[in-house]
């Protein structure tokens, strides 16, 4: 079985919804408000889709001429 590359962008959110479940589990951290930590966990997550769901480069460049190319 051949192995595939690390996803980070992937490890890293699911350690930041791991963290947020733990925080949640555990009834708080301190004088953080809980009412702060819902709404949070679900901008932080809608930030983190919106990157994911960024194209890596154009669906269609500009042919050296200024035209777009078609397919």
């Amino acid at each position: 079985m051949a192995r595939h590359p690390v996803d980070l962008f992937s490890f890293i959110a699911g350690l930041l919804v791991l963290g947020a479940g733990l925080l949640l589990l555990s009834g708080g951290l301190g004088k953080l408000p809980m009412e702060w930590v819902g709404p949070g966990v679900a901008i932080g997550l809608g930030v983190l889709i919106a990157l994911g769901a960024r194209p890596a480069r154009p669906s269609h460049e500009a042919s050296p001429d200024g035209s777009p190319d078609e397919a």
